[in-house]
């Protein structure tokens, strides 16, 4: 409708690219510019004036000059980035779904090779759902069932560490908790997995899980995390009394 009007305006026009045909906007050489004003209508053309005007001139067409330094169409130019960022950023999201929905995929398959005793791959599959979605939803569960699978390949130091970056993503996580609970406990620091203990059955009570098969596992290692800690603790007790009674006597 805009291109009929004009055309009705100014006559038949080419639609190629800027310039092309020797022309501006695309017009024939021969044809006048949109936009410059019509002679009749009493603005400028050339050096003529408006005779309301009261700029001399130079001014007048110093003006002109700025106005035709404007890119064609800027107006235009930014509601299409508008849109365009608009369309990008739905695009964006309709992506990170899709990768999600695999991440997912991937998190299942992992589960059924940890039920079928295959840790390698469930550690295989739960970094797969990591690599697709780190920082996602659910990526505190992909660390934690990937910490899960360490503990069963007993590489307890890497299980602390899955565990601890699940803990930073989701703080209230009871598994995650537990399972840093027990590669600490493999690495014979009992005193972190106590702690990681208690934790993992404060937030499961919260969740209303108190009573279930994990929490009772839980316990069972708590319980023996403190029997360890005991006895850790008393070695260190009896070696520092050992030590401070080998100086006194080496002094006498």
């Amino acid at each position: 409708m805009i291109a009929a009007e004009m055309q009705g305006r100014y006559g038949s026009y080419n639609d190629g690219a800027l310039g092309s045909g020797g022309g501006t906007m695309g017009y024939p050489p021969h044809q006048r510019r949109p936009m410059e004003p019509e002679d009749d209508d009493g603005y400028y053309d050339g050096d003529r004036q408006h005779p309301d005007d009261e700029r001399g001139g130079d001014e007048i067409m110093d003006a002109a000059l700025n106005e035709s330094d404007r890119p064609p169409n800027a107006g235009d130019d930014d509601a299409n980035t508008t849109a365009t960022g608009a369309d990008e950023a739905v695009l964006d999201l309709a992506e990170l779904e899709q990768l999600q929905e695999e991440a997912e995929r991937m998190k299942g398959l992992g589960n059924k090779h940890m039920a079928a005793q295959e840790y390698t791959r469930a550690y295989n599959a739960y970094s797969a759902a990591l690599q697709l979605s780190p920082v996602g939803p659910s990526s505190h569960v992909f660390l934690s069932n990937r910490a899960a699978s360490l503990l069963s390949l007993k590489r307890y130091s890497a299980a602390a560490v899955d565990a601890r970056r699940a803990v930073a993503l989701a703080p209230t996580f009871g598994k995650a908790h537990a399972r840093l609970g027990q590669a600490l406990y493999f690495l014979k620091q009992y005193a972190g997995a106590v702690e990681a203990y208690e934790d993992a059955l404060r937030f499961e009570e919260e969740d209303g899980n108190a009573g279930g098969g994990n929490s009772a596992v839980t316990r069972a290692y708590l319980q023996k995390a403190k029997e360890k800690l005991a006895k850790q603790e008393e070695r260190e007790r009896r070696k520092r009394a050992a030590a401070s009674g080998g100086g006194h006597g080496g002094g006498a």
